[in-house]
Formats: structure tokens, sequence, C-alpha cells
């Protein structure tokens, strides 16, 4: 059975054309031109793309174009965007969200006359993305949203649980945590709520929050039938705190726990269970704490345990738990070469919602490799941006000491 057309907006697919003109370094004269598009598009976006649809899409063949969204969302991830509804959106950037449209996209979370919904449903999943990100065009609009968000069962799971927003976490996206800890009593959903407040606490260096929601989270507890994500959050953020307000031997303790328990977590299973979750949030905790020996070994295990999931391959946090490692082994091996490993790291791939976050460790990871303090800014700016003070004060000043500090 033939393939339903896509349904698209002509305007907008010239509009994806032309930038893919203004992107290359070469005109699209002939057919073989397009392979060549084809191929440069592949290698950038690391997804397969063949030379016949960029000459269908160029008219170099006689044949209708009807792309799928797969398609549409490759061409416009090597434009520099995380798909083609990300891209069709940013041509109306600044298109405030009405309160019908609010009610539409708040609507889609009425599943009460549906049975058996599954938590992990990809297409639930695709439809909240869009809805996260229509909502960063317009913030007045998600803040007016946040109690309806925070009440909803299903908007609970497939909004709040799926976007732990990093970008805006101090800005603003915290008012969402604060609300759904008020609506939630769910033992998962109170974790959840104060690992992010502390988290937004740790980074704007606000102490008696920090000492609030850790104490919160350690109440509450973990244990090895929690999610993955949730156990990497507690013990990373535990590692955190002793390491800057409480006692660093405790550190240890928490890393040293961690190591005990994680011997009895699952490798596999749905609601990506087989995915290391634990792994990829511990090593980055590790690597803020200078603990560099114990980051490479976290990294080392996750990729020996664990198989590639092709989802968390398409937002980039394999490639950022392997940007952890090349800084990682730069502070342990100073002559260690790191550059040529850089060049397969496109941060403009990174998941929407710590896409800044992320680049900021990019950009130290360049500034490892080249010596080039330019990058440094760059981080600085963008921290600043996001509100973050932490790094800002504390862990660039830090960081022009290339030395190997690990845990005793």
């Amino acid at each position: 059975m033939a393939r339903k057309a896509t349904e698209i907006n002509k305007k907008n697919l010239e509009k994806l054309k032309e930038s893919v003109l203004k992107k290359i370094d070469f005109k699209l004269l002939r057919s073989v031109d397009c392979d060549k598009l084809a191929k440069v598009t592949s290698k950038e976006t690391e997804s397969y793309i063949n030379g016949i649809t960029f000459k269908r899409i160029y008219g170099f063949t006689k044949y209708n174009f009807n792309p799928s969204v797969q398609t549409l969302d490759i061409i416009s991830q090597f434009v520099g965007f995380n798909n083609w509804y990300e891209f069709e959106m940013s041509l109306n950037k600044h298109q405030p969200i009405s309160d019908r449209e609010l009610d539409i996209l708040l609507s889609f979370y009425d599943f009460d006359l549906i049975n058996n919904i599954e938590f992990h449903d990809g297409g639930i999943q695709s439809m909240s993305r869009k809805i996260a990100l229509r909502f960063r065009e317009d913030v007045s609009a998600f803040k007016r949203a946040i109690p309806f968000l925070a009440k909803n069962k299903y908007a609970q799971k497939f909004f709040i649980e799926h976007f732990p927003d990093y970008d805006n976490l101090c800005n603003y996206y915290y008012l969402l945590y604060e609300e759904y800890l008020k609506q939630s009593e769910r033992r998962s959903a109170q974790l959840l709520c104060h690992s992010m407040l502390f988290l937004k606490s740790f980074w704007t260096l606000n102490e008696e929050d920090c000492v609030f929601h850790i104490s919160e989270i350690r109440k509450i507890g973990i244990s090895k039938g929690d999610h993955t994500f949730l156990i990497g959050r507690y013990y990373a953020y535990n590692i955190l705190y002793e390491t800057k307000y409480g006692k660093k031997e405790m550190a240890y303790s928490y890393y040293d726990e961690y190591l005990a328990l994680r011997d009895h977590l699952p490798k596999s299973g749905k609601g990506y269970l087989d995915f290391p979750a634990s792994e990829y949030i511990i090593s980055e905790a590790l690597l803020y704490l200078e603990a560099y020996p114990k980051c490479i070994e976290i990294i080392e295990l996750a990729y020996e345990e664990f198989s590639l999931k092709m989802e968390f391959v398409r937002k980039g946090y394999y490639r950022q738990m392997h940007l952890f490692w090349l800084i990682a082994k730069k502070h342990v091996n100073p002559s260690f070469k790191i550059e040529k490993q850089l060049q397969k790291i496109n941060p403009n791939i990174f998941y929407f919602i710590s896409m800044k976050y992320f680049s900021v460790t990019y950009n130290y990871a360049k500034f490892l490799s080249s010596g080039d303090f330019n990058y440094l800014e760059q981080s600085k700016e963008t921290f600043e941006e996001m509100g973050v003070t932490f790094f800002t004060d504390l862990l660039i000043p830090q960081s022009l000491k290339i030395q190997a500090i690990d845990f005793p």
C-alpha cells in the first residue's frame, strides 16, 4: 500500500529549500549535485537521506514530491533545527498563543474516555514534544497552562515527566515543578520535583533552598524499584550537595552506595530501562566535581553493558556522554588529543530541552582542546542567559587549572 501523502505547507517547504541552498557552498546545477548534497546532509545529521529525494525536491525529476515527516525532519536538522515542526514554528516565531489555541493544546490531554493508555506511547510523546516547543515561544501562555499541566494526570506523565527543561529551569520552568509538587502526592512525582528544584537552587547558589530540597529528597529515599532516571538524580544531587555544602567523605559514600545498587538495576525493558539513565546523570555530576577517573569508569561501564537505543542517539544523549568522557580523559592526561573526536559531536542536534545547557559543556571541551578562551566566554554568556551562576562563578575559574582530581 502506498504511503499517504504528507500534508505540508508549500510556502514553508520553499523556505526550507532556500535555507538548504544558503547553507551549502556549492550550487545545484546538475542532478549529480543532489547526490553530493545527500552525502553532506547524511554526514552532518547522522541520518541517511537519498540523493533522489533532493532531485525530486529541486525538480531534477518529473515525479511529484511527497516527502515523509522523517525526511523533512532530517532536512530541517541539516539547516539547524531539531525537526520540521520546529522549522515551521520558526517562521512564525513571534506569534503569541491565543486563549483558543491554548485550549486546543491542553485539550490534547483529555483522555478520560480512553482505556489502556500506555504511558510511553510514542505518538502522545511526539505531540507533547510539539506542545513543549510551542510553549517555549510564548512563556506567558506556558505560565497560564501550569495549573492544568500540574493537575491533569496525563499531562503530568507525558509533559512534565518527559520534558525536564534544563535550558529554562532557572528563569521560569521551575514554576511548573513548584505547582506539580502541590498537586501530586505520588512518591516519584515528589522525588522528581524536589530533584529539579534542588538543581535550580544549586545552579543559582541558593544554599538555603538546597538544604531544604536535599533533605526532602533524602526523606523520600530511593530503591532499585525506582526508575533509573530518578535513581541517577538522587545520587548525583546528593554527591553535588555534599561536595559543596556538606562533607566530602559523604559524597564518596553516596557514590559507593550507587555502585552497589547499580548491580541490581535493569539493563533492558520498556520505559527507557534499556538506556543507561543513571550513568548518564551520575557521570555528569562526577565530571563537574572533577572526579575524572570515576566519570570515565561509569561511562565505560554504560557503553559496555547497554546496547544503543536509537531514540537517544537522535537526541544526542550518547554524544553528550562521549563529551563527558573526552573532558575527563583530557583532565587525567593533558596530552590526550580530543579534537578529532570533538568533530564527531554536533551540539546543534542535542535535544531541545537541554541544547543550550550541553553546548556549554561542548564549548568547554573545545577550550580544553584549543586553549582558545573565546570558548569559555561563550559558555559564560550562555549560562548567564540561562540564569545559572554556579558554573560562571565556580567551575570556569577552577577549570583553567587542568589537573586530575579523584575520590580517594
